[in-house]
């Protein structure tokens, strides 16, 4: 199966821990000075029918196997569940890869205690920037046998004509950005409240995350922000997350040519492929245009509850990040 290669870089992006408040949810199991688990979350903002409430971001379980009688992982999820619970948090949000036998996430999380629901299965986009790069990275002789076969009716990105208005993200666009990302919520039953501290982490830190804007008549008129992650298979492939797509009224062309500029980048940046998740609140007919192919629902969503209050069971539409 497709293992993430997390690096000390992404972690420092990803767990700020000089940021006030950003340690909560950091749950460390030791024995002495050895670090034997793990567990990370970050508190995000919530919007749902239910109104507003904050909700844990949470992934990263892991577990020494050395330690397995001790029920590790178990202890960490209690204790992060205890935290909800002190501190105001109605749920956690995870995924666990179910698109192999051998992934163990979702069949840990469903025994792991009773307060966590799968409440459904998510899939990606995914494009492939180097076809053959990716039918040797490939596990699966089906899917390297498929990989070739799509490079010969997808091909490379095309080239961007016409690169008027496309440009690198700079911190004076954050607030039509923030605009742009609070319109995603329309198109959904839960999605995040970006605050714009938390959205200009994300946009911009340490030359990790990549953001590519679209300038309309002085503003922002749409961005996609992306990073590069290793995964290990027959070996190990730079891939392109992208982890927000905002269009806002952008017309197709646009949107196209924003797509088209994003992947030349990546591809130039040497990525191999790039992966989206599949959410309503992204359109489909541009990222179908510049060649994205729906992947099957292979990724559970994990909920470890906390407040009952919330109703769960009406959300069928999300505004959230891979993690």
């Amino acid at each position: 199966m497709p293992v993430p290669l997390w690096d000390a870089r992404y972690f420092d992006w990803q767990i700020p821990v000089d940021r006030p408040g950003s340690r909560e949810f950091l749950v460390a199991a030791y024995d002495g000075s050895k670090l034997i688990g793990f567990l990370g979350g970050e508190r995000f903002r919530f919007s749902s029918r239910d109104g507003e409430f904050d909700v844990a971001m949470a992934s990263w379980t892991t577990a020494d196997p050395a330690y397995a009688k001790y029920r590790i992982g178990a202890r960490i999820i209690g204790e992060m569940r205890r935290r909800f619970l002190e501190r105001g948090v109605a749920f956690g949000l995870g995924f666990g890869y179910s698109g192999a036998a051998v992934s163990m996430g979702p069949r840990f999380w469903r025994g792991v205690t009773k307060h966590t629901i799968i409440p459904g299965k998510i899939g990606f986009w995914l494009r492939l920037l180097d076809h053959r790069a990716f039918a040797a990275w490939e596990s699966s002789r089906l899917k390297r046998w498929s990989a070739g076969v799509l490079g010969l009716v997808q091909g490379s990105p095309h080239g961007v004509l016409n690169t008027e208005g496309i440009r690198p993200y700079r911190a004076d666009d954050l607030a039509d950005c923030l605009q742009l990302t609070r319109q995603l919520l329309a198109h959904v039953d839960l999605g995040y409240v970006w605050t714009s501290e938390r959205l200009a982490h994300q946009l911009d830190y340490a030359g990790l995350p990549r953001t590519i804007v679209l300038e309309d008549h002085g503003h922002v008129g749409g961005f996609v922000n992306y990073y590069r992650l290793d995964f290990a298979a027959r070996n190990a492939i730079e891939a392109a997350v992208i982890d927000l797509v905002a269009f806002g009224a952008l017309p197709q062309h646009d949107r196209q040519r924003l797509l088209r500029a994003a992947l030349a980048q990546m591809q130039a940046e040497g990525l191999k492929a790039a992966m989206l998740l599949r959410l309503p609140c992204y359109p489909a007919w541009p990222l179908l245009v510049t060649g994205f192919v729906p992947m099957p629902r292979d990724t559970d969503l994990i909920c470890l509850r906390a407040d009952p209050r919330v109703a769960y069971h009406r959300v069928k539409r999300l505004h959230v990040h891979w993690r």
